[in-house]
């Protein structure tokens, strides 16, 4: 094996990783069309001690989107549909949506849609709610826009159902055959599928979250509403044959593969971002939602791909996939270490502590004795402490939280305006 040092060398990172930080999942990386590592980590079940292997199934939640949009090439390319396409053209009886609306708009978030997932309350109510089909039709194509199809870009998983609804008109199957039939048989992905939350699929992992310091289940999500937005799971191995598929056309041809990897608004494609690591185009995207977080980086012109599946829905995998193709190209990189604590003085602290966020999403620093916690939606708590004058640090996952200043001086933690 020709990589055999550079093997060694991501596999002593992770082991120097997984003592200091808490990890659970299975990790894979392919270069030049070989397979560079692959290991798995903890535990796919903490309750009956089984292990995860690189062949447990993971929920992939957003990762899923780009497997719809290869769904919709695969139906373009057999002259089903053009990507220019009005929504409306395949569903006249949509009357209330807007018919400037293309499939272009859904597959790159510039449709003006709303995100359900922003609604008001979407993560404790809506999200957890069985809903009919009709009825969410009905209100994904008759609430009114955001903004004017294509003038500006909004993640929007409602687009990404209605795609689902496409590809099932337009191939007489439904959503989960589609993909079955055309994508994860043609090319072997026997271990990849839609989850319906019914079908007992055997070596899935169960999720987890974190509270303070203790790990506990993930809340129940409708994994029916997920659908064509979030509703697969995979496993490492078969997403790597995944990313060998794309970068050989075995799946799509050529013109397909560049329309899914250009850059449209907000570096957004088709289902995938792509962005630059250094002077490197990375493809990518990321799934995150109750109890699982995952990763795929695609190096599309260095024929390099790193995958990260965790089911603790609280782990730095972006973080991991940047070290890991750091190691495989040979560039500098830093060991694991923890930061020590920083004495960040009191007056300092408290002007630090408050709620932040707005409409859709609440976060509070607060302290308790001598504990520091950023408090998710008055729901998750997650320890930190100080490791700079403005930086908080996840006790435990590598992850840096940044207190920031704008212009009129008010204070931001993780994106978020304190209130």
């Amino acid at each position: 094996m020709k990589n055999r040092g550079i093997e060694q060398k991501i596999n002593e990172y992770l082991e120097a990783y997984t003592k200091l930080w808490a990890f659970s999942g299975s990790i894979a990386a392919m270069k030049d069309g070989e397979v560079l590592f692959k290991n798995a980590y903890g535990y796919a079940n903490r309750e009956h001690k089984i292990l995860n292997t690189t062949e447990t199934k993971y929920r992939i939640w957003s990762i899923t989107k780009q497997f719809t949009a290869a769904a919709i090439l695969i139906l373009e390319e057999r002259g089903a549909l053009k990507v220019e396409d009005s929504l409306r053209k395949h569903f006249p009886e949509w009357t209330k949506l807007d018919s400037d609306i293309t499939i272009h708009h859904l597959l790159t978030h510039t449709s003006g849609i709303f995100n359900y997932s922003n609604l008001p309350n979407s993560h404790r109510t809506f999200q957890r709610m069985h809903h009919d089909r009709a009825e969410l039709i009905e209100m994904f194509t008759s609430k009114a826009l955001d903004f004017e199809p294509g003038t500006d870009w909004n993640y929007c998983n409602t687009g990404y159902y209605l795609l689902g609804l496409l590809i099932e008109k337009l191939s007489g199957k439904t959503y989960s055959e589609f993909l079955k039939d055309n994508i994860f048989k043609p090319l072997g992905m026997f271990n990849t599928g839609v989850d319906d939350d019914k079908t007992i699929v055997s070596n899935k992992a169960s999720g987890y979250y974190l509270n303070e310091n203790d790990l506990i289940h993930c809340n129940y999500i409708d994994m029916e509403l997920m659908y064509s937005s979030g509703g697969m799971y995979s496993t490492v191995e078969d997403l790597l044959i995944w990313d060998g598929a794309l970068r050989t056309n075995k799946l799509l041809n050529r013109k397909s593969v560049e329309k899914m990897n250009t850059a449209y608004k907000n570096n957004y494609g088709y289902g995938v971002s792509i962005n630059m690591n250094g002077n490197r185009r990375v493809v990518h995207h990321s799934g995150s939602c109750e109890g699982f977080l995952t990763e795929i980086h695609r190096y599309v012109d260095d024929d390099f791909c790193v995958v990260v599946l965790s089911n603790y829905g609280f782990t730095a995998v972006n973080k991991l996939c940047k070290a890991i193709a750091a190691i495989a190209f040979e560039d500098k990189y830093e060991m694991p270490v923890k930061p020590e604590v920083y004495d960040l003085n009191s007056e300092t602290l408290n002007s630090y502590l408050g709620i932040y966020g707005g409409e859709g999403f609440k976060l509070e620093l607060k302290k308790e004795k001598d504990d520091l916690n950023l408090i998710i939606d008055e729901e998750y708590v997650l320890p930190a402490y100080p490791i700079g004058e403005n930086i908080l640090h996840h006790t435990w996952i590598d992850e840096e939280y940044v207190f920031e200043k704008d212009e009129e001086g008010q204070l931001s933690l993780w994106g978020a305006m304190k209130r």
